[in-house]
């Protein structure tokens, strides 16, 4: 398998998209587009980075930019794991009580990038979620419709590759099944099988592991986030994306907490669709 800088070296390039952020209930708050170059140096062993976001000035329809320089020579990010598409996740080692939780994913298809950053507040709530759709420069990389909760419905099998704490990966088999019947929704997973409910663009459900309440926000560009409504200390989560970035075909990124509120796993699925 490569190594985590090279994975980190699959996002090279000029990035152009925009931070869009929105409500826990998936109300718009703000778009700002976006720059992002990320170039190897000294042989590729050290990269920089150049975001640069364009933000409106009051009472004005022109925008000003500004900058964020950095450079790194490890995979940045705490708790980050890079995976050999590209794809990473990044949060906090520990999630502590008092403190705000703040976890970032990042998924690529070939020209294409969808980053998200989930924000709890200091009572573990959601706050805000902010999405981040890019493509290459000088590239034609159309963006998905907004996601549907029919888009969902049918069998995914795939393969899931997961990161521990500084162990060798693990790559298994996956299986899910969501379907719809006249009273709803259901997920059928290898370990549960979860009734939803819709209110409007989210679906609503609790775990049946430990009935945690979770929500599933459907999002432009054929993309979603799975988070808990809010974070317990004591009660494990997870965090997930989900981004269906063409017909058939979708990856998904899932970050695990224990009981502890300690990191547990990163894990990246890659799966596609067959009705069952």
């Amino acid at each position: 398998m490569k190594s985590q800088w090279e994975c980190v070296l699959e996002n090279l390039g000029e990035w152009v998209g925009s931070f869009t952020t929105v409500t826990a209930g998936g109300e718009s708050i703000e778009d700002i587009p976006s720059i992002i170059k990320l170039e190897g140096s000294r042989d590729n062993r050290s990269v920089h980075l150049v975001l640069t976001r364009f933000y409106p000035l009051p009472n004005s329809t022109e925008r000003y930019p500004k900058e964020v320089v950095w450079n790194f020579s490890t995979p940045p990010g705490i708790g980050a794991i890079y995976f050999e598409t590209g794809a990473f996740s990044s949060g906090a080692l520990a999630v502590f009580a008092g403190v705000k939780t703040i976890a970032e994913f990042s998924l690529r298809a070939a020209d294409r990038r969808f980053r998200t950053i989930e924000t709890f507040d200091i009572d573990g709530k959601l706050d805000r979620v902010t999405f981040v759709r890019e493509q290459r420069q000088g590239t034609i990389a159309p963006e998905r419709p907004h996601l549907t909760i029919n888009d969902l419905v049918g069998t995914w099998t795939g393969t899931a590759t997961t990161f521990y704490p500084q162990l060798a990966p693990i790559v298994t088999q996956t299986a899910t099944t969501f379907t719809a019947s006249a009273t709803g929704y259901q997920l059928v997973t290898d370990e549960d099988s979860i009734d939803l409910r819709v209110a409007n663009q989210r679906l609503l459900f609790a775990t049946a592991r430990s009935g945690e309440s979770y929500q599933m926000l459907l999002l432009p560009d054929g993309s979603y986030t799975t988070t808990p409504t809010q974070i317990r200390l004591g009660c494990p989560f997870e965090l997930e994306i989900g981004w269906m970035y063409q017909p058939g075909q979708r990856q998904r990124l899932v970050r695990r907490y224990d009981s502890a509120g300690q990191w547990h796993s990163a894990t990246l699925i890659c799966d596609e669709f067959g009705r069952s």
